[in-house]
């Protein structure tokens, strides 16, 4: 796995066996973008099942469930995930707002499948990205984020992922990188509507409503999943580790509660990952 400095952004490669697979209902909070290297198979979402080819792209927004279904000729993908918080600091506030509504939501009409023959901007500069962190060179995390900008650049320009207008884009009302900040590092003690609220000097019940009209999730479903998606990183990655401690490391107070969470999120029990990591590799 390479990653830049905080676990912000994440890039790494994936095996995909032929065969099967249940359609799980696999989402984070990251954005992903996904090239397909080689091979053949299903991407399945909501919406849609994409045929996957050598050289398509795939891009999900935070909180998209999407799923691989079915390999019919062995693939590897290069998956790259970032917290939308990753672009914020060094753009001005047009471009910073849109970005941050660009990872929660899309066009209606996109499709997550970018074609081969459409995809070479992204490809090109998902391929630097790798390149940046294999080299470690000087200044390379800026490197990083600029080759991410661009592709960030095709998709909204060239691939039809926000609406025409981009004035149609509604900006974020209130400091949406706090609010995750502030959900990351408190996430496994008890968070309060009017704790996060304060943070950006707004009512309780109107940031509430606010969060889920910016992002498409309510703000409770949102801590959940960042939650879920902490424990999948524990069960996959630790060993002699209990579903209590693991719960309870994650902010829920019960395996009841963790359990409930972990198959509305995921789709799977905690004990169906454990014994096989791959269901949600990726």
């Amino acid at each position: 796995m390479l990653q830049s400095g905080k676990p912000l952004l994440r890039m790494w490669r994936t095996d995909v066996a032929v065969g099967t697979r249940p359609y799980t209902k696999h989402a984070h909070t990251r954005f992903e973008i996904t090239v397909v290297d080689r091979g053949r198979g299903e991407y399945s979402t909501e919406k849609a099942v994409y045929p996957m080819e050598a050289g398509d792209v795939f891009v999900f927004s935070a909180n998209e469930i999407h799923c691989i279904t079915a390999c019919s000729e062995e693939m590897l993908l290069t998956n790259l995930h970032f917290e939308p918080r990753y672009l914020t600091g060094e753009q001005d506030n047009w471009a910073e707002e849109n970005l941050m509504n660009l990872c929660f939501s899309h066009a209606p009409d996109f499709e997550n499948r970018i074609p081969a023959e459409r995809a070479q901007v992204i490809r090109g500069n998902q391929e630097r990205i790798k390149e940046e962190f294999e080299k470690g060179q000087a200044m390379h995390p800026i490197a990083v984020k600029a080759h991410l900008n661009l592709m960030l650049v095709d998709l909204f320009r060239n691939q039809g992922y926000c609406a025409n207008n981009p004035g149609s884009v509604r900006p974020c009302s209130f400091d949406m990188v706090a609010v995750c900040d502030y959900i990351s590092q408190h996430l496994c003690e008890r968070i309060t509507l009017d704790a996060l609220a304060q943070i950006v000097h707004l009512s309780p019940n109107y940031f509430s409503h606010l969060f889920k009209a910016l992002n498409g999730i309510s703000l409770w479903d949102y801590i959940t999943a960042r939650r879920v998606e902490r424990a999948v990183g524990l069960i996959c990655g630790g060993k002699g580790i209990t579903m209590l401690q693991i719960a309870l490391e994650c902010g829920f107070n019960s395996t009841v509660h963790f359990n409930k969470a972990f198959k509305k999120h995921t789709g799977l029990t905690p004990g169906q990952l454990r014994r096989n990591p791959e269901l949600l590799s990726h």
